[in-house]
């Protein structure tokens, strides 16, 4: 028997859609798991038969998903967040101050022996499309396109400017 297929559409059609109780709710986190592995398959296109999951799925959304291409050395990382301390969202507050649906980072991450690095893509990350299409640029960059990781951190400086996250001249302390 078939696994059946789920389309992007046929998981915004979902009456809990954006998921927002996965915490709690198991098919609410089952589908968020689906919404996100949709999404990154669409994006990804042809170029998703050189990625394979690289750890399973852990129930706190830490990771909701994981991938690498071993040949090219390239991966990414989802991991959910929520708005904890239930701060402004933005576009209403913008700033330190502000809750964003999205934090990209690059990564060194590892390959499953441990040792072999692999250029990772991170997102720390909430159901909100209003940010699918920066998602989408930003995976489409680094898992299709396989820009250089200088590409990728500019690029993240880019969206961080724009949403008024973080002053891309700022010294970021490595402690």
């Amino acid at each position: 028997m078939d696994s059946p297929q789920f389309t992007l559409d046929d998981i915004r059609r979902h009456p809990k859609f954006p998921f927002v109780g996965w915490k709690e709710d198991d098919v609410s986190f089952l589908m968020l798991e689906l919404y996100w592995a949709a999404l990154v398959r669409v994006i990804l296109g042809d170029e998703m038969a050189n990625y394979t999951p690289l750890f399973d799925t852990e129930r706190d959304g830490n990771p909701i998903l994981t991938l690498t291409n071993q040949t090219a050395r390239r991966g990414l990382r989802l991991v959910m967040i929520e708005n904890e301390e239930n701060k402004p969202l933005y576009p209403e507050k913008a700033g330190p101050d502000a809750f964003y649906a999205l934090y990209p980072f690059m990564n060194i991450g590892r390959l499953p022996d441990g040792e072999t690095p692999v250029e990772e893509l991170g997102m720390f990350l909430t159901l909100d499309e209003r940010y699918v299409s920066y998602f989408e640029y930003l995976v489409r960059l680094h898992c299709c396109d396989y820009v250089s990781v200088e590409r990728m951190e500019e690029e993240i400086a880019i969206y961080e400017a724009k949403f008024s996250m973080a002053d891309p001249a700022a010294e970021i302390p490595d402690d």
